[in-house]
């Protein structure tokens, strides 16, 4: 009979109680996995505020941040969505260019919360993705997303949410996986990743502002066409 454990009294799956107590001895960083299933364990109450999960998450808040808004858009999404993820996406950008430690929100949005054990239980699904992914990320050429570096990479950010926001048919997909890629990079330290999102930026950029001189040249084509100008 296939049975499963109850989670723990933190309300955590049993795998992801093993990964994070495994982890605990070890002197490395903590994964970012780790570290979003300890924010919402030491939370008392049943609801988490937005303010207390940005606080908990500290230097990972904005790669968090950054790959929750660009996940929405990777794939085809209706007409819109890319503003609707890409202007608060340009507000956290600008916060890391200017060096601002932390993500900072109006108070009214700060207190604005979610039930602990519906956040909980997103988590617990997302947990063996996650764990895929931080096996083929770590900490390396930590200099790349460090000081200067990771405001560049804020920069990047920036321009790419403005590219998102902009109407351009399928224009959304490639600067949300440059994006994904830099979130990751951020939250992981991991320098190799930071560079890849930079190639995507670069070649989704191209890509963008193809589909832009194809659009205007088609618009030049109709109305000499249909109106004889």
């Amino acid at each position: 009979m296939d049975t499963q454990l109850p989670p723990d009294a933190d309300g955590l799956s049993p795998e992801a109680s093993t990964a994070r107590n495994e982890g605990a001895g070890r002197t490395a960083p903590k994964r970012t996995t780790d570290v979003l299933f300890d924010t919402i364990a030491k939370v008392e109450g049943e609801r988490i505020s937005i303010g207390q999960l940005i606080d908990g998450l500290g230097e990972r808040a904005y790669g968090i941040l950054f790959m929750l808004l660009a996940l929405p858009t990777i794939i085809p999404a209706p007409p819109g969505m890319s503003a609707v993820t890409g202007t608060p996406m340009l507000f956290f950008a600008l916060q890391m260019v200017i060096g601002h430690p932390h993500p900072w929100l109006p108070a009214f949005l700060r207190r604005r919360s979610v039930a602990r054990a519906d956040l909980l239980a997103v988590l617990n699904k997302c947990a063996p993705w996650l764990r895929k992914v931080e096996r083929i990320t770590r900490p390396r050429l930590t200099y790349m997303v460090e000081g200067w570096m990771e405001r560049f990479a804020g920069l990047v950010v920036l321009f790419l949410a403005g590219v998102l926001i902009l109407p351009i048919f399928m224009g959304n997909m490639f600067p949300s996986i440059a994006v994904a890629l830099i979130a990751l990079a951020v939250m992981e330290r991991d320098g190799v990743a930071v560079i890849a999102g930079y190639i995507a930026a670069v070649a989704s950029t191209i890509v963008a502002f193809g589909f832009i001189v194809v659009t205007f040249k088609v618009m030049i084509y109709a109305v000499h066409e249909f109106l004889g100008l």
